[in-house]
C-alpha cells in the first residue's frame, strides 16, 4: 500500500495537486508580508494561500524556516485569547534556524543568501516593530519574506528550491528516531524505494481520517523485535525514508479528503474514533483516457464511477448528478480500449484499501491492487448478481456494498471484506450473506408499517426504505452469483420450480388476496395481515402453516380477490404440487429462497398496483 500511495503522490506532485515532500497547505492564509530591502522593510498585510513548511509540531518549540507565525518570525505576544508567553523563545529558534540556512553547504545562490542576510539584519534589528501596522499583527498570524530588490524581488524566499532543500534535511534530522535531544541517525534501505538513507522514526504529517493520527507509527515494544531493551519502540525506526513517508501521508490525505476517492462503508455514528467505522479509499493508475464504446472517459469520471459499487453518492445538486449502479453496468457491458495504441488495460491498475481510525495510528483491514481488465469483469459480474427489482417493482438495479451493509446492520469488518473481495478479486460471496439478510428481511417484513411509524417518531434508524431491495439484492447474490439461474432471478420467475421460493409467493399471493377482498367489504387497507402474524411459521414450516391460511383464504379472501390472484394462486399450487407438495421445514439456505420468492411477488404486486386498478376496485 505504502509503494501505491508514494506513486500516487509522486504523480499528484508532478501535476500540480499536491505540493513538495515537507510542504503542505494550511488552514490559516499568511495574514503579513515583510518586504525586505537592504536599509529597511516595509509591512504588507495580505490573505495568501500557499504550501509551507510543515513540521507537525504540536505544543514544542519547532520554527518553520523563513515563513511562519508571527511569535516565532517576529516575537510578537499578542494573542487574542492573551499573551504568548514563550515569543521570546520561539523567536530565538527562529533567527537561530536562520542562521543554520545560512551555514548551510547546499546554499549556493548569492541572491538569496543576500536576501536572508538582509532578513537577518532585520530581524537583529527588530525594524518590524518600527512598522505603523505592527501593533495588528497577532501571534498566530502567519508571516511571510518578500526581497523588494535584486533578482528574486517579489518571490517568497521560503519558496527558493534551496531553501526547500534545506528544509527537507531539516525535518529529516527532526524525524529521526528517539526523542528529543537523544535522537540518533539511522541508515539503511528504505521499504518503499530502496533506497539507501536515513530511516525515519515518524512522520511528521498526520493522516485525517476521522481525527489526525500516524499514517505509520511504533507505539509499543512489541513492533520493535529489531531492537533489544525497554523502551525499543522510542528509538526505533519505522522503515521508511522521510520522502516516502511523507509523500504516502500526503496522498492519504488527498484521497480522504475527496468525495471522489472516499466512501465512508460503515459508520458508527456515537463513536467516530472506534474501529467499527470502516472508510473505503481507491484511486486508479491510469496511463491515458479510455475508449468506452463511442465515448472516452477521462481519470475522474472514472474513478467516480467506480465508487459507485461501494455506495452511491447523493445528488447535491452541485454539477453533473453521480453515476448510478446502473449506468456502471452499462458501461461495463461495452468494450474498453486505451486511447493510446501502445497501452493495454492490463497496464492500468485499481487500487483500493480500506481502513478504520485506531488508538495511535490507522488499521488496515483490506488492500486490493487489481488490473483495469481484470476489474472490468469482476465488477460486471458482481454488478449482475446484485441487480435486482426495486420494492415498488418499478425499476431494476444493483445494490451498492454499503448498501448492502448498511441494510444488513453489520459492522463486522469480516464480511466487508468479503463483499470487497466478491466485487474486486471475483471471490465467491461470503457464506453467511444471503442467510444474514434472510433473517433481516424476516424481521423486516412482519413489521414494515410498525417500523416506519417508530422511525418517524425515534431518533432511531430502524427502518430505510432503500433496506428491502438492497437485502434482496444480498440474497440473490449469496445464492446465485455468477450462475445462469441467477439471470432469471432479477425479478418475478414464474418458471421457477423452487418449493421454498414458490412458498415465499404464495405468502405474498396470500396477502394481496386479503387486501384486496378487505378493500372491497370496507373500502379500507389492512395494517395488520396474515404476514404480520404467520411471516416467521411459513418461513420455517411451510406445510403445517399453510394449511391454515390456505383454508383461511379460501372461505374468506379468494372469492372477493378477482381473476388475477386466482389465476396466481392455482399456478403456484400447481407447481408445488410437482414438487412433492409443501416442505415440512425449510433450512436457512431455503428460507433465503423463500424471503426472495416473497419480496419478488410482493414487489410485482406493489407494481401493478401503482400501474392500474386491480380486480375489484383495490388501489
Amino acid at each position: 500500500m505504502f509503494r501505491a500511495l508514494v506513486e500516487l503522490g509522486r504523480d499528484l506532485e508532478a501535476r500540480g495537486k499536491l505540493p513538495s515532500p515537507g510542504f503542505y497547505y494550511y488552514k490559516e492564509p499568511i495574514k503579513w508580508v515583510v518586504h525586505l530591502w537592504p536599509d529597511r522593510i516595509y509591512l504588507e498585510s495580505t490573505e495568501s494561500e500557499y504550501p509551507r513548511p510543515f513540521s507537525g509540531r504540536t505544543s514544542g518549540i519547532q520554527p518553520h524556516l523563513l515563513v511562519d507565525e508571527a511569535g516565532y518570525a517576529l516575537a510578537v505576544a499578542r494573542n487574542k485569547g492573551g499573551t504568548d508567553k514563550h515569543a521570546a523563545e520561539k523567536h530565538e529558534s527562529f533567527r537561530s534556524l536562520v542562521k543554520d540556512f545560512l551555514r548551510y553547504d547546499g546554499l549556493s545562490d548569492p541572491d538569496l543568501r543576500e536576501a536572508v542576510r538582509w532578513l537577518e539584519t532585520a530581524l537583529g534589528e527588530g525594524r518590524a516593530r518600527e512598522g505603523s501596522r505592527f501593533d495588528e499583527v497577532l501571534s498566530k498570524d502567519w508571516v511571510s519574506f518578500v526581497p523588494e530588490a535584486g533578482p528574486l524581488r517579489g518571490r517568497h524566499l521560503f519558496e527558493h528550491p534551496e531553501a526547500k532543500a534545506f528544509w527537507l534535511k531539516e525535518l529529516k534530522n527532526r524525524s529521526s528516531p528517539g526523542e528529543k535531544k537523544e535522537k540518533r541517525q539511522v541508515r539503511g534501505e528504505c521499504a518503499v524505494c530502496g533506497k539507501e538513507g536515513l530511516l525515519v522514526g515518524r512522520i511528521p504529517v498526520g493522516v485525517k481520517l476521522v481525527g489526525n493520527t500516524p499514517l505509520h507509527s511504533i507505539n509499543a515494544d512489541a513492533f520493535t523485535s529489531f531492537m533489544s531493551g525497554s523502551g525499543a519502540f522510542k528509538r526505533g525506526h519505522i522503515g521508511l525514508c522521510f520522502e516516502c513517508g511523507d509523500t504516502a501521508s500526503r496522498a492519504f490525505n488527498y484521497l480522504s479528503d475527496s468525495p471522489q476517492h472516499r466512501r465512508d462503508l460503515v459508520r458508527d455514528s456515537a463513536k467516530r474514533d472506534s474501529l467499527s467505522n470502516q472508510i473505503a479509499l481507491f484511486w486508479l493508475k491510469a496511463p491515458s483516457p479510455i475508449s468506452v464504446g463511442d465515448r472516452v472517459l477521462d481519470l475522474t469520471e472514472m474513478i467516480s464511477n467506480f465508487g459507485t459499487v461501494l455506495s452511491e453518492r447523493r445528488n447535491d445538486g452541485n454539477g453533473a448528478p453521480p453515476a448510478t449502479t446502473s449506468q456502471l453496468l452499462a458501461l461495463l457491458e461495452l468494450p474498453w480500449k486505451p486511447t493510446e495504441a501502445a497501452l493495454r488495460l492490463d497496464d492500468f491498475a485499481f487500487y483500493l484499501a480500506v481502513v478504520s481510525p485506531n488508538v495511535g495510528r490507522i488499521a488496515l483491514r483490506e488492500w486490493i491492487e487489481v488490473s483495469l481488465g481484470d476489474l472490468k469483469e469482476r465488477l460486471r459480474k458482481f454488478l449482475e448478481g446484485a441487480k435486482i427489482v426495486a420494492y415498488d417493482g418499478t425499476s431494476v438495479f444493483p445494490a451498492s456494498i454499503g448498501g448492502m451493509l448498511d441494510a444488513l446492520g453489520s459492522k463486522n469488518p469480516n464480511l466487508t471484506r468479503a463483499l470487497l473481495r466478491t466485487a474486486y478479486t471475483g471471490f465467491y460471496p461470503p457464506g453467511e450473506l444471503h442467510v444474514t439478510a434472510a433473517q433481516r428481511l424476516g424481521g423486516l417484513f412482519p413489521n414494515e408499517d410498525a417500523l416506519r411509524e417508530r422511525n418517524r417518531k425515534s431518533r432511531e434508524r430502524l427502518w430505510d426504505d432503500r433496506w428491502p431491495q438492497a437485502l434482496a439484492a444480498a440474497i440473490k447474490l449469496g445464492l446465485y452469483y455468477d450462475s445462469e439461474e441467477g439471470e432469471r432471478m432479477t425479478e418475478l420467475n414464474e418458471e421457477c420450480g423452487n418449493p421454498a421460493y414458490l412458498c415465499g409467493c404464495l405468502l405474498a399471493v396470500l396477502e394481496e388476496a386479503q387486501q384486496i377482498a378487505t378493500y372491497v367489504k370496507a373500502r379500507r387497507r389492512l395494517e395488520t395481515t396474515i404476514v404480520n402474524r404467520f411471516y416467521g411459521g411459513a418461513s420455517s414450516a411451510p406445510k403445517s402453516t399453510f394449511g391454515k391460511l390456505m383454508s383461511l383464504a379460501a372461505v374468506a379472501h379468494l372469492p372477493d380477490a378477482g381473476k388475477d390472484i386466482n389465476v396466481r394462486l392455482e399456478c403456484i399450487a400447481t407447481a408445488l404440487q410437482k414438487a412433492d407438495g409443501f416442505p415440512k421445514t425449510l433450512n436457512l439456505e431455503e428460507q433465503a429462497d423463500f424471503a426472495l420468492g416473497f419480496y419478488h411477488q410482493r414487489a410485482k404486486f406493489r407494481f401493478d398496483r401503482n400501474s392500474e386498478k386491480p380486480e375489484g376496485g383495490a388501489k
